[in-house]
């Protein structure tokens, strides 16, 4: 009997010592993650600055007879969900952005002469999602961890959000992908889509809503850096565009930006906003 309880005592004490230290290293692997997340300058610093100014380069639509641009931003402190499952990790990441929109419009029912200059609040939230795996030692510096897959990241406006992105599809000459789901739709960053230097790539998005406008936005290794081109609305909400992909090789997210018509063309309209960055990369034809 007496070896009966010491053996359950042994066999307690030994559970609670390896919970104890399963916990521990669980704690290790999401700081050691959470490092890695908070450095990633790539995947992980959502924005929609750069999609109309940087600190070297300005850049806006003048179609339609407007001029808009978004304005510096400031964020709160981003916050990163993490899971770990032996050898696996989930993380959500997220961040509000705040900033100022700039509008310059031509108005008028039917002369388009009225000269009118808006500025209005945005606040938006941007997230991303990521799966790490362990492909090294516990006794890296890192842990072993490493990103392995990236989502599609999504943003909208705060606040006031009556816009969304339903779907959209890619086209290229590799391509043809329809994208529903985004943030729960996972890239290998190994195998990212790739599009060849120069190619065009037809983008067509589906809004929930037809009195919207639609913009895609990329980055290039000269000046004006950003880049920023509409999308030709269809009607029904269904918008559509040819964009030439960049010509160095280098991987970085698109954004697709869809803004309800009210927000550029009226005074009273708020920033009402639906956008999808896609993961990409570009290589030598």
């Amino acid at each position: 009997m007496r070896r009966l309880i010491l053996f359950s005592f042994l066999a307690s004490a030994f559970a609670v010592f390896f919970t104890g230290c399963s916990r521990n290293n669980e704690e290790l692997d999401k700081a050691a993650i959470r490092t890695l997340v908070d450095t990633d300058t790539v995947w992980f610093n959502l924005n929609t600055t750069v999609d109309s100014t940087g600190t070297s380069s300005t850049l806006m639509d003048t179609t339609k007879g407007i001029i808009w641009l978004r304005g510096p931003q400031t964020h709160d402190s981003a916050t990163a969900l993490i899971e770990v499952v032996g050898d696996s990790a989930w993380v959500e990441w997220s961040r509000h952005n705040y900033g100022k929109i700039g509008i310059l419009a031509l108005v008028g029912m039917e002369t388009k002469d009225t000269l009118v200059v808006w500025e209005k609040d945005l606040v938006e939230t941007a997230k991303v999602r990521g799966i790490y795996r362990r492909t090294g030692s516990e006794s890296d510096s890192n842990r072993g961890w490493t990103l392995e897959k990236i989502s599609c990241a999504v943003a909208s406006s705060e606040g006031y959000s009556t816009v969304n992105i339903d779907s959209f599809n890619v086209k290229s000459q590799d391509y043809d992908l329809t994208i529903t789901d985004p943030l729960n739709t996972f890239y290998d960053i190994a195998t990212l889509v790739t599009f060849h230097s120069g190619e065009n790539v037809i983008v067509t998005l589906y809004a929930n809503k037809a009195e919207t406008d639609a913009f895609i936005h990329s980055f290039i290794l000269a000046w004006p850096f950003y880049v920023r081109a509409p999308f030709a609305n269809q009607g029904n909400g269904v918008h559509e565009g040819t964009w030439h992909a960049q010509l160095a090789p280098f991987p970085r997210f698109a954004i697709l930006d869809l803004l309800a018509h009210s927000t550029l063309w009226t005074e009273a309209g708020v920033y009402d906003f639906s956008g999808i960055l896609f993961p990409y990369n570009i290589v030598w034809p």
